[in-house]
């Protein structure tokens, strides 16, 4: 599709055996509406919805740009 978009979800699985946690990732087939511009290493806010084609499920429903995104973090930092 024209209109799709490849996001990188990243998470914390825990080891249970070595009570430690490893770091995974799953990556999501998303539709992206024309009214959304996303760049590269923009943070986006997706939503389920009915399937749109084999591998898309989600709409895109807010772009946080990775300068709005940084200000978050830092807002959370220990520093």
């Amino acid at each position: 599709m024209k209109r799709s978009i490849v996001i990188r979800r990243d998470y914390l699985h825990f080891i249970r055996k070595y009570q430690r946690y490893q770091k995974r990732h799953r990556s999501l087939t998303v539709h992206c509406s024309p009214c959304f511009d996303p760049k590269p290493g923009d943070e986006v806010v997706v939503g389920q919805c009915r399937p749109l084609s084999k591998t898309i499920r989600y709409n895109v429903l807010e772009v946080v740009s990775k300068s709005a995104a940084d200000k978050l973090g830092k807002k959370f930092s220990k520093n």
